[in-house]
């Protein structure tokens, strides 16, 4: 079985996604064996891990005999239960580059397999998973493909057909895909999504460079937010900065949602791009100029208009500005995972750690 990618005693940064590149079939058995790794760890049974196994080997066999750049991103999720419970899970999201899925129902028909496979294909993902999703667009150019999330979760939060069961619904639901740069054990960005009473605080902070200095800084930051987390954007930032004064510093972005005063709260600094995406349109949150940690000028805390039909949209600055929402058509019907994902596949430079988190109201 083989290891995680890195050891708890060193700065991680992240939460980070462990990515395989999937384009040929023997490289279907590391997927496997990354997810039973994960479900180690975060403590799923024995019947959870059985089929967590076809989960991956059916999703990672049809990346290989049928997509272009196929990759799967893995990493433990956790869910708040009834009770203040927490109920964990491992997440699968796959992503490639083409030639897309021509009939989604034909796809996911029982005994319509993606090759051969013993889980009979994509029917057999979403009986075994307690959630799954897909978004689809056939064709050879830019922008097609496919991106796929599946979800198995602990016993203890899933009932019969694989429903999550006991688990209270988040005032936001958030999809986040963080990498850290090829090579590197430690990620230097890191991020959080806290849901609190009447508010959520979504963080995306990126340490300066990359590696385990960069790590260090970024989950400092958050460790600040964490013990802070009842303060106001402007005043987490400001307690980072000073907390951050012994490392190489970060660019750092807080946003407090707040769904049910229809509002956002937001401060910045550094190169952490932010943007609510409502009614067709979206409206940039500043960042203002500076490194928390090291020089940072007066900050301003921005307020902006949350519509019941909002998206918030924040990356590292390892993803490029250059994407548009309405190159996604219907996306918002979907997990927010799979936006994040594709911003990710599209997006990313690919020479640094790379961060996005997509956020939008729970009911949607």
């Amino acid at each position: 079985m083989s290891a995680l990618p890195f050891s708890v005693s060193e700065p991680v940064g992240g939460p980070a996604a462990t990515l395989v590149a999937v384009e040929e079939a023997s490289q279907v058995g590391e997927v496997r064996r990354t997810a039973a790794a994960l479900a180690l760890a975060a403590g799923l049974g024995e019947v959870e891990r059985g089929a967590l196994a076809v989960v991956a080997t059916e999703l990672a066999t049809n990346l290989a005999r049928h997509a272009r750049r196929g990759r799967v991103l893995l990493r433990t999720v956790h869910r708040d239960g009834a009770g203040g419970a927490r109920v964990a899970g491992v997440e699968l999201l796959t992503l490639d580059e083409g030639p897309g899925i021509a009939s989604v129902a034909r796809a996911m028909e029982d005994g319509y397999s993606t090759g051969g496979t013993a889980g009979a294909g994509l029917g057999a993902v979403q009986r075994l998973a307690g959630e799954f999703d897909l978004y689809t667009r056939p064709g050879d150019g830019g922008g097609a493909g496919t991106a796929m999330v599946a979800r198995v979760w602990s016993a203890a939060g899933v009932g019969p057909g694989g429903r999550r069961e006991g688990v209270e619904r988040d005032p936001l639901r958030a999809g986040v895909v963080c990498v850290a740069l090829a090579g590197e054990r430690a990620c230097g960005d890191a991020w959080l999504v806290l849901p609190q009473r009447d508010r959520t605080l979504v963080v995306v902070v990126d340490g300066l460079g990359h590696g385990p200095e960069a790590a260090a800084a970024a989950s400092e930051a958050v460790r600040v937010v964490r013990e802070r987390a009842d303060a106001g954007p402007a005043e987490l930032v400001q307690a980072a900065h000073l907390a951050l004064r012994a490392t190489r510093g970060a660019a750092m972005a807080v946003a407090a949602v707040q769904p049910a005063a229809g509002t956002v709260l937001f401060a910045g600094v550094g190169n952490v791009s932010a943007a609510v995406h409502a009614g067709g349109g979206a409206r940039g949150l500043a960042s203002h100029n500076g490194t928390v940690g090291h020089a940072m000028r007066t900050l301003q805390e921005f307020r902006a208009d949350w519509p019941r039909d909002a998206a918030l949209v924040m990356h590292s600055d390892g993803v490029n500005t250059r994407w548009r929402l309405d190159a996604y058509p219907g996306i918002a019907r979907h997990d927010p995972t799979l936006l994040a994902g594709l911003l990710y596949r599209d997006a990313a430079r690919g020479r640094d750690d790379a961060t996005v988190v997509v956020a939008r109201d729970g009911g949607a």
